[in-house]
């Protein structure tokens, strides 16, 4: 192959991944089991093409990369695949395996069809993970990446917030919505708030990475300087990051915007005062203007975005509902046709939310090392579950609980290690880098990753596709960023 027909090809490749993180998304969030097969195919796909045509970046740079979580998530699905494998009765009964409550049966797994599209999800994100670190190999393509992240996130924000203002009622790929908060193309509200603040962590970043610290001498260089930022991507970013914020307290997800602030406001100050009293080969006066920069663009954000924006959008039903948090029971508009009258659907409180949480502890008193099997609390909750329980709980909402409830202390560990690893290369780089591309992506994947585990506390995102999917890119940022290592 000609050096140019490979260039060709690995820009190819590079436009699939692209494509592939805004489609993975609009089929309902690819959670379901013919939206996961395909998504299985299309990334499959992908990854033969890359073998069949190897990119610029050989396998062994890949590795060396990202040789921790790689390792460690092959360790996580050889964990998945243990479960499913017959088992002597002996080892099964061992201490840590089983407790007085255990199953009967010649493998961990009490159910192999959940365990085994459990699997196929991990195969797919791993399968992700290792073509992005392939393929993105400049920091051109990491501002690709991010600007395609934002704009996936924009659309299903203004698409979310169109279909919630039309007061109708719409399907998504033949399911109804039935509910007046917005979703986009995600069932849940909750999921797409999730995706939400991701993709704003990862707008965030980019606004960031333009920050130069410029100060103007006098009123022209000023004028020049505001006329210039009208006409530049900047105030499209800036745009956009409004327009998601709208979405995100248009799905009224109470630890959605409670995580995303928080986030913001914990990364923010963290990298504030990183910048201004720990770096490294960065000038005084560098130092200075790009603090000051950072901290009146967190300032906006939180008053113009989330105040502001916010207030005419209607946050203040998100703070009722988070204040009325024990006593809730609002309206949520639905309607079985138009025209209908809209219909009470109680909305949780948040002791009811981790009820089934605080239940589940009991399975992973139980079952401590290995769990129950990947993708099987919604078999093993009714056994645990007290008759004071109503309703049918296909997940914990609590993704630490039920990590723990499916795959032991041993499948939380392992993914516990590659979040704490992502962590540290991302704040190495901010406590190192010079260039504010790096410490902007940086500060996108701390941002992205902070908020996702505060909302992992009482939702189950982690279980998304989609959602667990650009977790893993916010994971991946520190690695392709590969200048400092740890």
């Amino acid at each position: 192959m000609t050096r140019t027909a490979e260039a060709m090809s690995d820009r190819a490749q590079f436009y699939a991944l692209l494509a592939l993180i805004v489609y993975t998304p609009l089929p309902l969030a690819s959670n379901r089991p013919w939206a996961l097969a395909l998504l299985g195919m299309l990334s499959g796909s992908l990854l033969l093409w890359t073998i069949w045509k190897p990119c610029r970046r050989s396998t062994a740079i890949v590795w060396k990369i990202g040789r921790v979580p790689l390792f460690v998530q092959g360790l996580w699905v050889s964990l998945l695949a243990l479960q499913l494998l017959p088992l002597p009765t002996a080892w099964l009964n061992a201490p840590g395996l089983r407790g007085v409550s255990g199953y009967a049966g010649k493998m961990i797994s009490i159910d192999v069809y959940s365990t085994q599209l459990y699997l196929s999800k991990a195969l797919i994100l791993l399968i992700v993970f290792w073509v992005t670190l392939s393929l993105i190999n400049s920091q051109r393509r990491i501002e690709l990446l991010a600007k395609v992240i934002v704009i996936s996130g924009l659309f299903q924000a203004m698409l979310g917030v169109m279909l919630m203002a039309s007061g109708t009622t719409f399907e998504v790929f033949f399911v109804p919505v039935i509910d007046g908060w917005a979703h986009g193309t995600f069932i849940y509200h909750n999921h797409l708030a999730g995706y939400l603040e991701m993709t704003l962590a990862t707008g965030i970043g980019l606004m960031i990475a333009k920050l130069d610290g410029r100060s103007f001498t006098n009123w022209r260089t000023r004028l020049h300087g505001w006329l210039s930022l009208l006409f530049s991507e900047k105030i499209l970013l800036r745009v956009s990051l409004i327009i998601m914020v709208i979405g995100l307290v248009a799905t009224r997800s109470r630890m959605g915007n409670s995580a995303f602030l928080a986030s913001l406001l914990i990364v923010g100050l963290f990298t504030v005062i990183l910048t201004k009293y720990m770096t490294r080969n960065i000038s005084v006066k560098h130092k200075h203007d790009v603090t000051q920069a950072m901290m009146i663009f967190i300032v906006s954000l939180i008053v113009i975005d989330v105040v502001i924006i916010g207030g005419i959008v209607g946050i203040e039903k998100v703070v009722q509902r988070i204040e009325n948090t024990n006593i809730e029971t609002q309206a949520r508009i639905s309607r079985t046709e138009v025209g209908a009258p809209a219909v009470q659907i109680p909305s949780e409180s948040l002791e009811q939310r981790s009820q089934a949480a605080r239940y589940a502890v009991q399975i992973v008193r139980d079952y401590p090392l290995l769990g129950l099997g990947g993708g099987t609390f919604h078999l093993a909750f009714p056994r645990y579950v007290k008759a004071d329980v109503n309703g049918f709980y296909d997940h914990a909402h609590n993704d630490y609980v039920e990590i723990a409830s499916e795959t032991g202390l041993t499948g939380l560990l392992l993914l516990g290690v590659i979040i704490v690893h992502s962590i540290m290369r991302a704040i190495a780089l901010l406590a190192q880098s010079r260039d504010q591309l790096q410490r902007g992506m940086a500060f996108a994947s701390l941002m992205g990753m902070v908020s996702l585990l505060i909302h992992a506390a009482v939702d189950f995102n982690f279980q998304n596709p989609a959602n667990a999917m650009l977790f893993l890119i916010m994971i991946s940022f520190p690695y392709l960023l590969n200048k400092y290592r740890i």
